[in-house]
């Protein structure tokens, strides 16, 4: 069900998708795919959260506490560009930037998906933190930090969703740029 909605979704945007016309791509009843999700809004949340944890968790298996600090950051940094500047994540943000905020579920979304992951990288900063291998400081606003800065030169084209394939073969190296302003500051 939330691999047909997620193509639904995709092809054709929140508002034109159907909870009907999900129904009968995947053979079943409104009844029964009710049972499962109480309102459209709570199954495209479903399906951002499957899209992202599917592919997030490469990029947080990087940070493991005790390696290279910026070797890791700058790995998991890659790996959550990759993802989230995606065509279809893009498309997906936009639905959540125009019709969720509208149907008031952006916050619901952001609740179940991006804080989570982002308390990931707080955790890892504490961590690092803890052990005396960075300078101590909050967690979450490390992260934040460092999220911020590895997507500094991305943010613009980012925020209209045009992020060029000249933008993505640019990545490690933007990355790098912001892991090592991170580390001037952080690093010991």
């Amino acid at each position: 069900m939330v691999a047909t909605a997620a193509e639904l979704f995709l092809q054709r945007g929140y508002e034109a998708t159907s909870m009907a016309e999900i129904c009968s791509r995947v053979g079943g009843s409104k009844a029964t795919l009710y049972g499962y999700f109480r309102s459209k809004e709570e199954l495209f949340l479903s399906v951002m959260k499957m899209l992202a944890e599917e592919r997030m968790l490469q990029a947080y298996a990087r940070l493991v506490p005790g390696g290279d600090i910026a070797a890791a950051l700058c790995a998991f940094s890659e790996n959550y560009l990759q993802v989230i500047l995606s065509p279809d994540l893009m498309a997906m943000r936009g639905i959540i930037a125009g019709e969720l905020v509208r149907a008031g579920a952006a916050q619901q979304f952001f609740d179940a998906g991006p804080r989570l992951g982002w308390r990931r990288v707080a955790a890892y900063m504490e961590a690092e933190m803890q052990a005396g291998r960075l300078r101590r400081a909050d967690g979450w606003i490390a992260a934040m930090q460092l999220l911020s800065l590895v997507q500094a030169e991305y943010q613009q084209a980012f925020m209209i969703g045009v992020v060029s394939e000249e933008d993505v073969a640019l990545l490690s190296e933007r990355v790098a740029r912001g892991v090592a302003v991170f580390m001037a500051w952080y690093g010991l």
